[in-house]
């Protein structure tokens, strides 16, 4: 009596352990499955945005290949000008050196996040320059921010902002791009700046992206030539220009460095869409991974279960059939 009743306690035990045991497992099943139904929302997301940015990636290289197609016709000309004036001849006042240290950085990144290391490569290589430019203890600097991250970057430094052209991402290409160099160009020739350089994403493909610092103004045409420059000819060319050469070169350089802003907004745009496609893709590809791992988990789990479920059917089987 007393061998049947302590092998009863045992099974008592063993039964109450079970039970434990399963309601435990059947815990963690359902965080399992709500893990894999949140990370399979989550993938939706990362899917949906990143056709969204390789479609405006698309479009946007619509505006880039024939902008640069046509910014090289007009450096060519300005070239085929210069090549019959000397340097010192070159009497535009956007070409004139100002006396002075007065640096305007004009600093591009995006408004919205999610774009892996866009952001922070161009904030860095900015406050890099500015930190070298700043070791001249006469150089005066300020920064011209376009988009909500680098304004919140800069924000937090002792450094004059000009804040008016923050949303400038937003607006049409041509129209922001017409607004800032006029802003560029008016407040150089009024003497507010000495120099004006440009920072901001360099677009190459969809896969490469690098962060650029080029001067803006003043004007220098062989720099700004350097990249598209066309073979020399054989053949020396003669031209009439009318009225004369020099109104046309005057004309000539505010249009270029338009462009040359265009450019720089155009580039860094595309240069955000293709880095939100690529961590998109990333993002894709990894809850892909997590998913799996937690399918494995969820099936393991489910067949720990079903194995704990038919010992202890079977273990009350044999005691039923033991009493």
């Amino acid at each position: 009596m007393g061998r049947f009743n302590h092998s009863a306690t045992g099974k008592g035990s063993g039964t109450s352990f079970t039970k434990i045991f399963g309601l435990i497992t059947m815990a963690h099943l359902k965080e399992v499955v709500d893990r894999i139904n949140l990370i399979g929302f989550t993938q939706q997301i990362t899917q949906a945005m990143k056709m969204v940015s390789a479609s405006k990636l698309h479009k946007i290289q619509q505006v880039l290949l024939p902008l640069k197609v046509y910014t090289r016709a007009y450096n060519r000309l300005l070239h085929r000008l210069l090549q019959a004036i000397d340097e010192g001849q070159l009497t535009h006042p956007l070409t004139k050196a100002k006396i002075g240290q007065r640096l305007l950085v004009v600093v591009m990144g995006s408004n919205r996040g999610l774009c892996g290391a866009f952001n922070k490569n161009v904030l860095r290589a900015a406050n890099e320059y500015i930190t070298t430019r700043q070791k001249k203890a006469s150089t005066t600097i300020e920064v011209l921010v376009i988009g909500k991250k680098v304004h919140q970057f800069f924000k937090k430094y002792d450094i004059p902002l000009i804040e008016r052209y923050v949303n400038l991402v937003e607006k049409a290409n041509d129209q922001a791009s017409s607004q800032l160099s006029t802003y560029c160009i008016e407040a150089f020739e009024q003497n507010h700046y000495t120099e004006i350089v440009l920072a901001y994403t360099a677009f190459k493909n969809s896969a490469k992206q690098e962060v650029v610092i080029v001067p803006f103004l003043p004007f220098l045409p062989n720099l700004d030539l350097a990249t598209d420059t066309p073979p020399s000819s054989t053949r020396s060319l003669d031209y009439i220009y009318e009225p004369s050469q020099e109104l046309l070169i005057a004309q000539l350089i505010p249009e270029i460095l338009k462009h040359k802003m265009m450019h720089m907004l155009v580039e860094s745009s595309a240069s955000e869409h293709a880095a939100r496609m690529a961590t998109m893709t990333q993002a894709t590809d990894n809850a892909d991974e997590l998913l799996k791992v937690l399918r494995i988990s969820y099936n393991r789990t489910r067949q720990a279960l079903i194995t704990n479920s038919l010992a202890e059917i079977t273990s009350g089987a044999e005691a039923l059939a033991e009493t």
